[in-house]
């Protein structure tokens, strides 16, 4: 991409223009419509007090715990990891059938996931070592904690990309006892940490394990094999799923909410659970029901155009939208523009009066055109080419089957640094060490290992100069 300036206009447009006829669009809507309600959503579940100049983070579903059922609407990560797997799934196909070599296909799907996460490190590992310095610890940490909270999305994202060859559905019943056979597997880890006496540590299997069911989910729909399946079936699952997951959280330990809420022990997304792996089988199910409406709907370029918008930038979107959320919480309270936030008598942040309201539509607004101005700014890093990671490696390309194994090694080196990374923050950067599942954690150790990780998958597929 040449020619890059400031606040370039994203080529939504051109990106219209060019759609192929057979693109299955309703898979970049659901991607889009998940990412949207992320965004939304951390502002809008976000609730902090500052207590004698110290942030107290709070969250508003934790104030109000009638609303944590919502989430069973609102949860929609899964349907990016749908839309993900069968975009996956076409890629591969079509890579396959060139004579491709798995490295080389890796590496194109991680250079273009990792290529904006390259740029947001380095901006935010500055910015996080000059808070380190210049900021009390107890004022910044609580903050900082959160700057790298989403990175775990790209690790878990890449590693259920990895399996895509492996999803190769026989027929609508082979399918159907892939998908059953992992939520039983997501089931059998939850067992072991809940009630078999496993260490704590054991319940990260499920970060590759519960992805992996909607990713999946999207690989049978890129297959035809959802298609297939009659509607009434559907809704059968759609309902049976409903049930399972309900008595699931009646009998326990697993919770109502499907994000996680401060002071719960346990989350249904760190590390994910197998009622959101349940929850991924109902929004699949969901989602090929109204796929034909879907469908025809976003023939209409009004309904197109933002979706392939907000696709254009979807990593960019997703990376910078929390730094502004805490940009404008913290210019707030310098402002002493707070909204009306209380404590309770547990020491959680909640809503004080109709203040709160008045003052969140403020709060939002200019949450809103900050996200624009920096999405802007920095939507071309996720298109143009970055210095060493786009150019050819200098050493010669390792044999295929060597070449294949480093690409799945590096692969899981992202997924664990990346991890990582979202349990640390960088908070202390890039010193602190943190307890989490009973590890010693690092974020600068595990930029480090991001870094190799992602030169070994580069050094595994990227492709070589002719001489």
């Amino acid at each position: 991409m040449s020619g890059v300036r400031l606040f370039m206009p994203v080529p939504t447009a051109r990106a219209v223009e060019q759609t192929p006829p057979d693109r299955d669009r309703v898979v970049d809507a659901a991607r889009a419509v998940s990412l949207v309600v992320v965004v939304a959503g951390h502002s809008i579940m976000a609730v902090v007090a500052w207590v004698d100049g110290v942030p107290r983070l709070g969250n508003l579903l934790a104030a109000f715990p009638w609303t944590q059922a919502i989430t069973w609407l609102f949860q929609v990560m899964p349907l990016f990891f749908v839309a993900g797997g069968a975009a996956n799934t076409l890629s591969w196909q079509r890579h396959d059938a060139r004579g491709g070599s798995y490295a080389t296909w890796l590496w194109a799907r991680a250079s273009r996931l990792l290529r904006p996460a390259w740029v947001y490190l380095i901006v935010m590992g500055v910015a996080a070592t000059l808070v380190t310095v210049l900021a009390p610890r107890r004022v910044a940490e609580p903050l900082m904690i959160l700057v790298t909270q989403l990175l775990w999305f790209l690790g878990a994202y890449l590693l259920v990309t990895a399996l895509t060859p492996l999803f190769g559905p026989r027929d609508p019943v082979h399918g159907a006892a892939v998908v059953l056979a992992l939520v039983a597997a997501c089931g059998l880890v939850d067992a072991a940490r809940f009630f078999w006496g496993f260490p704590e540590v054991v319940g990260l299997i499920n970060f590759v394990l519960v992805w992996t069911v909607p990713a999946y989910l999207g690989s049978l729909r890129a297959h035809g094999i959802t298609a297939r399946y009659p509607r009434w079936l559907l809704w059968v699952v759609v309902v049976a799923a409903l049930g399972l997951n309900a008595s699931l959280i009646y009998l326990g330990p697993w919770p109502v909410s499907m994000v996680g809420m401060p002071g719960e022990p346990v989350s249904n997304m760190a590390p994910p659970s197998v009622v959101l792996a349940v929850h991924s089988v109902v929004l699949a199910s969901l989602l090929t029901v109204a796929s034909g409406p879907l469908a025809r709907l976003l023939q209409r370029p009004s309904v197109w155009r933002p979706v392939i918008g907000i696709n254009l930038v979807a990593m960019t979107l997703y990376l910078w939208h929390l730094p502004v959320l805490i940009t404008v919480t913290v210019v707030s309270h310098a402002l002493h523009l707070d909204r009306s936030i209380g404590v309770d008598a547990q020491g959680f942040p909640v809503p004080d009066g109709w203040g709160y309201g008045w003052g969140s539509l403020v709060f939002w607004s200019v949450y809103a055109g900050g996200v624009w101005a920096v999405v802007r700014l920095m939507w071309p890093f996720e298109h143009m080419s970055l210095p060493w990671w786009d150019s050819p490696p200098h050493a010669s390309a390792p044999p295929a089957r060597l070449a294949s194994w480093a690409a799945a090694t590096g692969t899981a080196g992202v997924g664990i640094s990346t991890l990582v990374l979202s349990a640390t923050g960088l908070a202390g950067f890039p010193t602190q060490v943190i307890s989490y599942a009973g590890l010693p954690l690092n974020s600068a150790a595990a930029i480090a290992l991001l870094v190799a990780s992602g030169a070994l998958i580069r050094w595994a597929g990227a492709a070589r100069l002719l001489v």
